[in-house]
């Protein structure tokens, strides 16, 4: 068999712990499946991680770290792609080579520093907006992971041609699936499951001031907020509200956990919420569908993509909707859809299925003029 096309592929975000990382991951085991179609090389940014992670470290190790990302992008990318002759770098973010001679693909997960810049601390938002718009403009072809961020896209850039979009919607983390159910030593009361990042975007202030609602009405609810996820950017006022909202004793905040804990808290959520203001899939919300768990979601194009009938949708910041929702979810009267049914639809995002776009988009891009 003739071999096919050798790819770089760009794996310096793999270990991420947020659904980034399993997009990572995730997408370079299922093209594992399709060599000798493709060959696929993996490089990653030497500090093994890749992130512009600002939150703990001082300015000096800021700017050197960001020096050094610059210049992986800047130099080390394009030239490790022509040391090894590959004939396209793909690019599993929108992190991509700024020296192309070789052609590149991207991948938008959203538009996050274009739309919700204040949310993001201020050098990475100038720095991955300078990459989003870079890349956006010189990729041969972009890969969005859903359809509604390749209609945004298209919207905020006009002369973007529809023929350079591509999307490639993520599976579920595997090793999620594949673990054990680990039990969580979280009191033995009905808890109602976040799972992401702690940060405004997602929006766990809603939950918060819905949860509040529901105890002021229901004093003797036992119902308790699990919150699974690593702090992220501005997430003080998160935290003050916990303590305005005299919650305390009601919120549980678990961090990161490994998957076989998460897996045990999908399995005994009462309900998945996922009020976020935007996204650009909604990774928690698949997960969940795999793994029976009820969704409560925000009412967002891309989660629609995920979900279709199988979840309860609400305007992210109507709190008198989320409350009510959480009283069900305590009533036992949670989002009422077919197990069996939730599970088929969440069966079509799978990594295999991933991978076949990503292939179609770096072919296209090989086909496609420079």
């Amino acid at each position: 068999m003739t071999p096919g096309p050798r790819i770089l592929y760009d794996a310096s975000l793999a270990n991420n712990p947020a659904g980034t990382g399993s997009f990572v991951r995730g997408l370079l085991a299922g093209l594992d499946h399709h060599q000798p179609a493709v060959e696929v090389i993996a490089s990653s940014f030497e500090s093994g991680s890749g992130a512009l992670d600002s939150r703990h470290k001082n300015p000096v190790l800021r700017l050197r770290n960001s020096v050094r990302h610059l210049a992986y992008y800047l130099q080390t990318l394009p030239q490790r792609a022509e040391q090894l002759d590959c004939d396209l770098i793909f690019c599993p973010s929108s992190l991509v080579p700024l020296r192309n001679r070789r052609p590149f693909v991207m991948t938008v997960f959203d538009l996050t520093p274009l739309r919700f810049g204040s949310t993001q601390e201020w050098l990475s938002k100038q720095y991955l907006a300078a990459m989003l718009r870079t890349g956006i403009h010189r990729a041969r072809i972009i890969c969005t992971i859903s359809q509604a961020i390749g209609d945004e896209i298209l919207a905020r850039f006009p002369g973007i041609e529809a023929s350079r979009m591509r999307v490639t919607y993520p599976g579920p983390n595997p090793e999620l699936l594949a673990a054990d159910a680990t039990p969580v030593p979280v009191p033995n009361r009905p808890f109602v499951l976040m799972v992401g990042t702690v940060e405004p975007r997602k929006n766990h202030l809603t939950v918060l001031r819905a949860l509040a609602d529901h105890v002021k009405r229901q004093p003797q609810s036992e119902l308790m907020l699990v919150v699974s996820g690593s702090a992220g950017w501005r997430y003080g006022p998160i935290i003050d509200a916990i303590a305005q909202l005299k919650l305390g004793d009601r919120v549980i905040r678990l961090g990161s956990v490994a998957p076989g804990s998460l897996k045990w808290l999908y399995l005994n959520a009462r309900a998945l919420l996922f009020p976020s203001l935007y996204e650009g899939f909604g990774l928690p919300v698949l997960e969940a569908l795999y793994l029976d768990c009820p969704v409560v979601a925000s009412r967002l194009p891309s989660v629609l993509e995920i979900t279709g009938a199988e979840a309860t949708l609400l305007p992210p910041t109507d709190v008198p909707a989320w409350a009510a929702a959480v009283d069900a979810c305590m009533d036992g009267r949670g989002p009422a859809t077919s197990r069996e049914s939730a599970r088929r639809r969440a069966s079509r995002f799978t990594w295999e299925a991933c991978a076949a776009s990503a292939v179609d988009a770096v072919r296209a891009a090989l086909d496609r003029p420079a």
